[in-house]
């Protein structure tokens, strides 16, 4: 006997379930697809991290800009057109700031990235038909499409500019930061972006970005086996390849001098982890600033409990005032006076302090294959 028609009909509906299901996610892959603006100082690692993002299908990139730090803003321009050169890749690009917002710029990246900033690979492109307002770039990018991931590679000059220029525009933008942490690169205490620039980091933080801050603590874990990933490069045999090897090599010997057995690549966390979030799990906080000259400049404190943010908030006199008032008051609140207290300075970024070490290094890797 023939199926009933309601039943034919209620097998079509089984049948068209199970072929939804098996359709891979990737077929709607094009509606969630990021648009990424990147900021940088680019020297060795910022190469290596920017062209895995050129490598990558899965994102749009909008655009770029670029900042002093590991070198001079000048040679960051030209590093980064060299590398598109050498990638067959052509992207806007607007300069920006050549000093920090206070002191001077910090010139011992020459140390770890050479005087050009890219190990004696740089071109000598024409830079000077180049846009030179930074800020207004990342205004427009951000007024175009609020759902652009920023990525800052450096120092954050640019984008502290941008947010006392174009407030409005910046206004809940997205802005993955790599920077800062519980311990330091160029002092015990500083991390070298934030180091460069802490008054940069400190408007951005009273901004109403959405900031995330990919820190020492995590993209210290971003290492390579120098023998394994160089032979990787030279194995591309292509212009790509070609200058990131003897870029990656000179930053190599510049970092080990021969000891030690792998080579952290610190920008990589950060766009891998804008591309694949699953490498770590943020961690909400209340972060500050040293913005002093003394040796605590560029120092984060980041606060993850509530102790932690309590303490960062209120300071000693005032908690101890309320530990006097908790045993000499009948009746007194503690936990509303905290409570108070946390409403004061609500938390300000998400931070990123550790991620899955072998499966962003996995990512890295394969696709610079």
């Amino acid at each position: 006997m023939p199926p009933r028609p309601t039943k034919r009909l209620a097998l079509l509906a089984l049948l068209l379930l199970t072929l939804f299901a098996l359709i891979p996610a990737s077929t709607n892959a094009s509606r969630s697809i990021p648009e990424v603006f990147v900021d940088t100082d680019i020297g060795a690692d910022d190469a290596i991290a920017i062209a895995w993002l050129l490598e990558q299908r899965n994102v749009k990139l909008a655009g770029f800009s670029t900042v002093q730090g590991n070198t001079t803003v000048e040679n960051a321009t030209r590093n980064l057109l060299t590398l598109f050169a050498a990638a067959r890749k052509n992207y806007p690009v607007t300069i920006g700031a050549a000093q920090p917002l206070t002191g001077n710029r910090i010139r011992t990246g020459a140390l770890v990235h050479g005087p050009d900033g890219l190990w004696f690979q740089q071109q000598p492109v024409n830079i000077s038909n180049l846009p030179t307002d930074a800020p207004a770039a990342i205004a427009a990018q951000a007024r175009k499409n609020p759902g652009t991931v920023f990525i800052a590679l450096g120092p954050l000059t640019n984008f502290a500019q941008a947010v006392q220029r174009f407030p409005a525009d910046l206004a809940g933008v997205r802005l993955i930061a790599l920077g800062g942490g519980t311990r330091g690169n160029v002092t015990p205490d500083a991390e070298f972006n934030i180091y460069d620039d802490p008054s940069a980091l400190e408007i951005v933080l009273g901004s109403t970005m959405k900031v995330e801050l990919v820190t020492l603590d995590a993209f210290d874990q971003v290492r390579v086996d120098p023998k394994r990933f160089a032979r990787d490069l030279q194995r591309r045999k292509d212009a790509l390849g070609t200058l990131l090897l003897n870029v990656f090599n000179a930053y190599t010997q510049a970092l080990t001098l021969g000891g030690e057995p792998d080579v952290g690549i610190p920008d990589a966390a950060a766009v891998i982890y804008a591309l694949h979030p699953e490498i770590t799990d943020p961690t909400s906080a209340l972060v500050m600033v040293d913005t002093s000259d003394g040796l605590m400049r560029g120092a984060t404190a980041i606060g993850t409990t509530l102790g932690q943010r309590v303490a960062l908030i209120a300071g000693q006199e005032e908690l101890g005032d309320l530990a006097d008032r908790a045993f000499s008051e009948p009746g007194f609140d503690f936990q509303a006076e905290l409570g108070a207290i946390l409403a004061r300075q609500p938390d300000n970024a998400l931070v990123i302090l550790d991620l899955d070490e072998k499966k962003a290094t996995r990512f890295l890797e394969q696709d610079l294959r």
